[in-house]
C-alpha cells in the first residue's frame, strides 16, 4: 500500500480525498457485489482480515491511526471494520437481493469450514504457511 501511494502518480493524492481505496479480497468482493464505485458499494472489511494488516488495535477492533501515521497511510482509504457475522448489505446485478451475512478470511474461514465450534477445537492449515488455530471461546 505505502509503495503504490508512493511510487504512482497521483495516489497519494486521491487516497486522501477519499478517492481511492484499499482493502483486502473481502473487501473488494463486499465492494464490487454491493454496487462497486458506480453503485455506491460498501467499503468494508471484517476483523479477521482487517488483523492481518498489522495496522489494527487488537484491543479496540478500530485502526490504528499511530501506526497509519507511521507508515504515512491516509486512514480514508481503509474500509470501515465489522464484526464477522453481521448483514452487511445486499446484492446488487446478477444476485439482487441476496444479503452478505458474513465475512471470514482465510484460515479463520477454513476453522469455520471445518466445525471448530466448541471450545479446543483446532485446524491446521498448509499453504505458504503452516498456521493453528484454536476455539479459545467467548
Amino acid at each position: 500500500m505505502r509503495w503504490i501511494l508512493d511510487a504512482v502518480d497521483g495516489a497519494r493524492e486521491r487516497a486522501e480525498a477519499g478517492d481511492l481505496l484499499f482493502g483486502t479480497i473481502d473487501s473488494w468482493l463486499l465492494w464490487n457485489l454491493t454496487g462497486g464505485a458506480e453503485h455506491g458499494g460498501l467499503h468494508a472489511t471484517d476483523v479477521t482480515n482487517a488483523s492481518r494488516t498489522l495496522l489494527m488495535d487488537l484491543a479496540t477492533l478500530q485502526w490504528d491511526e499511530q501506526i497509519a501515521n507511521e507508515l504515512a497511510i491516509p486512514m480514508a482509504m481503509l474500509p470501515e471494520i465489522r464484526s464477522s457475522s453481521q448483514v452487511y448489505g445486499e446484492c446488487r446485478g446478477v444476485l439482487s437481493g441476496v444479503p452478505i451475512a458474513g465475512i471470514l478470511g482465510d484460515q479463520q474461514a477454513a476453522t469455520f469450514g471445518q466445525v471448530c465450534f466448541d471450545v479446543g477445537t483446532a485446524k491446521n492449515t498448509y499453504g505458504t504457511g503452516n498456521f493453528m488455530l484454536l476455539n479459545t471461546g467467548d
